[in-house]
């Protein structure tokens, strides 16, 4: 099953964002995979918010000033060629950035 886990700094997405953006990366994941989109499928593609607490993300230089996003994406083994990920990759960037203005 795909799983993406999403992990943020406080603040950084809204309210609505945090219930827009899962639907759209599992969506986004499935699309990437060649997956069908049937309700089995969406049914087990998950997405995890990880929200940090204020002061919890540093650089080298100290507490971080900017959001930060980290994402881990698992799929089945081959699940993903080079130009998939690549493709997931770049849009995952793009939807984490509209979501976070």
């Amino acid at each position: 099953m795909p799983r993406v886990e999403l992990t943020f700094t406080a603040g950084a997405l809204s309210g609505d964002a945090k219930q827009e953006l899962p639907r759209r990366l599992a969506e986004s994941m499935l699309r990437w995979e060649g997956a069908p989109d049937t309700e089995f499928f969406r049914a087990i593609s998950w997405v995890h918010l990880h929200e940090l607490p204020a002061g919890a993300a540093f650089t080298a230089d100290g507490p971080a000033q900017l959001s930060q996003f980290v994402v881990d994406v698992s799929v089945p083994e081959g699940g993903l060629s080079e130009r998939r990920k690549g493709g997931l990759v770049e849009e995952f960037t793009k939807l984490i950035r509209e979501a976070a203005g």
